[in-house]
């Protein structure tokens, strides 16, 4: 599992040119899931996303410090390997229908935290933020 956690001021997810979710402060989390996932890992990188100091004074505050939200949207290319050639190889990236069923698992975990908003999984979404710092961290489980 891998997750692209970037600390907004501001994001939405579109479908079809229609806003479907938005945040103010808080946290855009792309995730990925591959198909040696489990839920152990589910509850492991919702625990430390929902606790990552990336807010505040020299990183001292976490999302759930500031009352931020969070949103997650799901992306099937995280989980990419790009060591050799110029295309991705998506093989080690979980197959959709289980994916989907990991997506909604983590989406309800994340929500015993803050809360969570989420993208449309398998639609063609367009994502906005407002990187604050800009800050982006990548995450692995």
């Amino acid at each position: 599992m891998k997750a692209v956690i970037q600390r907004v001021t501001k994001a939405n997810v579109k479908v079809k040119e229609k806003i479907i979710n938005e945040i103010q402060n808080g946290l855009c989390v792309l995730i990925g899931f591959e198909k040696e996932d489990n839920e152990e890992k589910i509850k492991k990188m919702s625990k430390k996303i929902a606790n990552m100091r990336l807010f505040g004074d020299k990183f001292s505050q976490s999302v759930i410090d500031i009352n931020g939200e969070i949103l997650l949207i799901p992306n099937f290319t995280i989980p990419g390997i790009t060591k050799k050639g110029t295309r991705p190889n998506f093989q080690n990236s979980m197959p959709p229908s289980e994916a989907k069923i990991f997506y909604d698992k983590m989406l309800k975990e994340l929500n015993n935290y803050i809360t969570t908003k989420s993208g449309i999984f398998g639609a063609d979404m367009k994502v906005e933020i407002i990187n604050d710092g800009p800050v982006t961290i990548i995450l692995e489980v």
